[in-house]
């Protein structure tokens, strides 16, 4: 590999010196949000650059609103303060723990009988025994006190006003009234 010449290697360092200059720009462009740079000088008053045109100063260098600059760092500085305190804007706050485990509610609910599901039609009072007529559908069911109806519900008594029957299931008693006709 042959050594390099001066001349190459002042290139080299333009090179690298051009590179650094251009990627702090771009750090500063990128943190600082301003479209316009901030030119300090010890001796030249605060000027304000306009929208349209800039403002020379003294030694041609352009200047800019310092006040700007420090309103600027002001503001980072308070919003690096609530920025500890707050969650980032950008990203919210992720809770990754699982939930609470709900309170177990009360014991159930104490399962109650469903009305007798069955539609009274009439009754027949035949040898002192009372016989009352239900329906379901296109099915006559004839009832007698003692009777069991489909395995679910038991007749206990029955007279001319009311029948007093058991749901089976749950061992709970009901009553309908039938009429006062006899």
């Amino acid at each position: 590999m042959a050594a390099m010449t001066p001349a190459r290697k002042r290139i080299a360092i333009a090179i690298v010196v051009l590179g650094s200059a251009l990627i702090a720009e771009r750090v500063i462009e990128l943190s600082g949000g301003d479209d316009e740079p901030v030119v300090a000088a010890a001796a030249a008053p605060k000027r304000v650059r306009s929208a349209g045109a800039a403002t020379e100063g003294q030694g041609g260098a352009t200047s800019l609103r310092v006040d700007r600059l420090e309103d600027r760092q002001h503001a980072l500085a308070d919003s690096n303060d609530s920025a500890r305190t707050a969650p980032s804007a950008l990203f919210g706050a992720t809770n990754w723990a699982p939930p609470a485990p709900e309170a177990p509610p009360g014991p159930p609910p104490k399962p109650v009988a469903p009305p007798f599901p069955y539609t009274y039609m009439g009754k027949l009072l035949e040898d002192g025994v009372l016989t009352a007529f239900f329906t379901q559908g296109n099915r006559v069911i004839p009832v007698k006190a003692g009777d069991t109806v489909d395995a679910v519900f038991r007749i206990d008594q029955m007279t001319n006003q009311n029948m007093k029957l058991t749901y089976l299931p749950l061992n709970e008693t009901q009553e309908l009234v039938l009429g006062n006709t006899p």
